[in-house]
Formats: structure tokens, C-alpha cells, sequence
């Protein structure tokens, strides 16, 4: 356990240790992206279960570079920077790739999913990302006056009797001289965001209610909370346009006033209200299809052939 937290800070830590799941419906942000995407969509996966497991090689490396990360920040943050610096994270990432590897393949029968050659194309670009963080870590990282305060940090917001919103934030952080706190998330990507990932109301939803809820969770001024997005990518380009497009690491920090903030919780109380009974239950009825070209083109009832709507 950390030693010499500021009160506040120790808290947050050790919140994750002494929450215990709740009885009541858990509310999700994935659930709440699949539900505004496509209604039917929402409901053949989550009231009817009838998506069928899909492992990804894309998952895994996510997976695995979160729990890599977080150790090495874990380490960096609350033993000794020394011993942060000598960490072989090339094998440690190796080791978690296999791990969830193997957790997906048995969730999916025990089939492979994809070559050793298709899975160490993954790791070298992890490697690439991870030498670039090892190298450029102060400008991210900073331990002077900063505190992790979060890994995995559980967030359990009521959204009314019986129904509760459940999330995980990847990281917490505390600035000690600014008196400031920062969600971050991580996200594994190719090439990174363009605009319409930025715009998308949808996507950015997700940190925007870690940012209420957390406020609301802790106590803490809300406008002393952050949000960033830590887009981590496998490929960068040869001959970059621009010195930013050759870094590993892109942040995007959205904007997350009240207005922002409102439309992210008017986004989750209409999926509530739609969908979750007084009772705490999903309402079983016959919802929507929302066919777009974005909205169809990754939807595994697409590709099962079980939505006549769907673009093809």
C-alpha cells in the first residue's frame, strides 16, 4: 500500500478495497454506447444475450497494455522511480498479452483466434509504445508534487432506487501543488483519433460521467477534475506531416463543462428511462434499429445476418 498519501488521496486509493458490489441493476457505459448506437442492438445483446463471444486480437493487446501500464505507474508512483526505470516491461507485456490471450480463447471455446505471428506483429508495436513512454515519462508522468491516487478506481453512482451506475476509471491522478485531479483513460488505437472520434458525443460520454460521478462519489469540487483521453498507437507514419503525428501518444482532453456534462447524463437518464423498469429490470419489448453505414458497420448482428435492416 502507498505510503504518506494526502488524506483525500488515500481514500480514493483504497476505495476500490472496500467496495463491495451492489445488489441493484448495473448500469454501464458500454451498455449505454451500444443502447444509443442502435436500440435493437442493445437489446439482442444485453436482454436477450444473443451475441455470440467474438475473441480479438485487438482486445487482447488492450488488455494487456492497460495492466502493463498500470503496474509500471503503480511501481513508479508508490515504490521508486529507480525501480520503475528497470522494469522489463517487454516481457511483462508479453506475459499479460498471453494471459488474456488465453482468457479469450477459453471463453470462445478454446479455438485459437490468431497466429503467433499476427500476435507478436502486436507486441513489437507495444514494445515501440512503451520504449516511447519509458523515454518520454517525465513529460507524462511527473512525480513531483503528483500522486497516483487511482488504479482501476470503481465508481458506484446511484441513478435511482435500484439501479446503479457501475464504471472503472484507469487511472487518478492528484496534483498536490495545483490542488488538482485528473481521469485519465487509456485507449489502444492503429493510428489514433481523427475529428469525427473527437465529435462524437457518444464516445467522449464516457469519461464525462467518470468525471461526475467521481465528483460526486468523493466529495471533490468538480471543477478541480480533469479528463483525458491517453490514445496509445501501434502505427505511426513514415514521413509524418507534423512533429505530433510521430509521437506514440495522443491526448485529447475534451471539453467537460456543465453543458458537456448534461448531455452525457441526459444521454444515460433516457437510456434508463427507456429501458429499466421501476423494478430495476430490463423492459422486454421490441426496440429500434438505427441502420447507418457507422452505426452497422462493426455489429456482429450484421454479420450473423439476424437484422434485416442492417447496410450491408
Amino acid at each position: 500500500m502507498p505510503k504518506k498519501l494526502p488524506k483525500l488521496v488515500k481514500e480514493v486509493w483504497e476505495s476500490k478495497i472496500k467496495q463491495k458490489p451492489s445488489q441493484n441493476k448495473h448500469i454501464s457505459y458500454s451498455q449505454l454506447s451500444s443502447f444509443a448506437t442502435c436500440q435493437r442492438q442493445w437489446y439482442w445483446t444485453y436482454v436477450r444475450n444473443l451475441a455470440p463471444y467474438q475473441p480479438s486480437i485487438h482486445a487482447t493487446f488492450g488488455t494487456a497494455m492497460h495492466e502493463t501500464i498500470q503496474t509500471w505507474l503503480e511501481t513508479l508512483y508508490h515504490d521508486k522511480v529507480k525501480t520503475a526505470n528497470e522494469m522489463d516491461l517487454d516481457k511483462l507485456l508479453y506475459e499479460n498479452m498471453i494471459k488474456a490471450y488465453k482468457a479469450q480463447k477459453a471463453q470462445s471455446g478454446h479455438e485459437h483466434f490468431y497466429t503467433p505471428d499476427e500476435l507478436n506483429l502486436f507486441w513489437i508495436d507495444g514494445k515501440h509504445i512503451l520504449n516511447y513512454l519509458k523515454k518520454k515519462r517525465g513529460g507524462y508522468f511527473s512525480t513531483k508534487g503528483v500522486h497516483l491516487a487511482g488504479v482501476e478506481t470503481l465508481l458506484y453512482q446511484e441513478l435511482r432506487p435500484g439501479v446503479v451506475f457501475k464504471g472503472l476509471i484507469d487511472l487518478v491522478f492528484y496534483d498536490e501543488d495545483l490542488d488538482e485531479w485528473t481521469i485519465l483513460d487509456i485507449k489502444t488505437s492503429t493510428s489514433g483519433w481523427g475529428d469525427y472520434a473527437k465529435k462524437d458525443d457518444k464516445k467522449i460520454a464516457q469519461i464525462l460521467l467518470y468525471k461526475e460521478f467521481f465528483s460526486k462519489q468523493f466529495n471533490i469540487d468538480i471543477d478541480k477534475i480533469n479528463v483525458e483521453y491517453f490514445i496509445l498507437k501501434r502505427r505511426i507514419p513514415k514521413d509524418a506531416e507534423f512533429a505530433s503525428m510521430e509521437r506514440r501518444v495522443q491526448q485529447f482532453r475534451p471539453p467537460s463543462g456543465k453543458i458537456k456534462r448534461g448531455q452525457a447524463i441526459t444521454l444515460m437518464e433516457n437510456f434508463v428511462k427507456t429501458a429499466v423498469d421501476l423494478n430495476g429490470e430490463y423492459i422486454d419489448k421490441e426496440y429500434p434499429t438505427s441502420p447507418s453505414s457507422s452505426a452497422c458497420k462493426f455489429c456482429i448482428f450484421k454479420e450473423i445476418r439476424l437484422c434485416s435492416d442492417a447496410i450491408l
